[in-house]
């Protein structure tokens, strides 16, 4: 049970670390107040990202568990997602998506108070947010061509990785999590060898 809270935890302080700031908009009809936010917060092309959406009571800026939803992402050509519909149960939702390729784009959120499969015949509550894509790094190369004299050969040289800006963080949380096991265990040895034998 610990060990399923600790996960939790690191989990919700890796997704902290790498969130962007909430782009905040007003949907069209004003149903909600809308924050959008991705994870990791500049998205990489070819690299999962989770689109990271909250929707907000206008007047009390509560979450607002009771809306219908449903996304669309957008290129300049036109839609290359849609997640048909959803409805809110803790006023967020996180929506998995890798991008193909790099460059501009729109998610297009849709609203309704009521199922929005069930109802075709109204307009919904709309709103729009930009998300920009990066370029993905290029690989670095694995291997160097040597000159010989008798001509090229190859030769496999493992090129330096560059250190991960998180490394530390993850390898500390790691740390964090054996140590609280450890914890638990020796706790756990210890009240069994004070038990008194029946």
């Amino acid at each position: 049970m610990a060990l399923v809270v600790l996960v939790s935890v690191l989990q919700c302080a890796v997704f902290a670390q790498v969130e962007s700031a909430p782009q905040t908009r007003l949907s069209s009809r004003g149903l909600a107040f809308v924050n959008l936010s991705t994870a990791p917060a500049n998205p990489v092309s070819g690299q999962p990202t989770v689109i990271l959406l909250e929707f907000l009571d206008p007047q009390t800026k509560a979450p607002r568990a009771d809306l219908y939803y449903k996304v669309i992402i957008r290129n300049e050509t036109g839609p290359i997602f849609v997640l048909p519909g959803g409805s809110t149960i803790a006023g967020k939702v996180g929506i998995p998506y890798q991008f193909d390729k790099p460059g501009a784009y729109q998610v297009e959120v849709a609203l309704n108070d009521t199922d929005i499969s069930k109802s075709t015949t109204t307009s919904l509550d709309t709103v729009t947010f930009p998300v920009y894509v990066s370029q993905a790094a290029p690989p670095l190369p694995s291997q160097k061509s040597n000159a010989t004299a008798g001509g090229m050969s190859s030769v496999n040289i493992e090129a330096p990785r560059p250190s991960s800006p998180h490394l530390l963080t993850d390898v500390l949380l790691v740390a964090v999590a054996v140590g609280l096991g450890a914890l638990v265990v020796g706790r756990k040895v210890i009240s069994n060898r004070n038990r008194p034998v029946p």
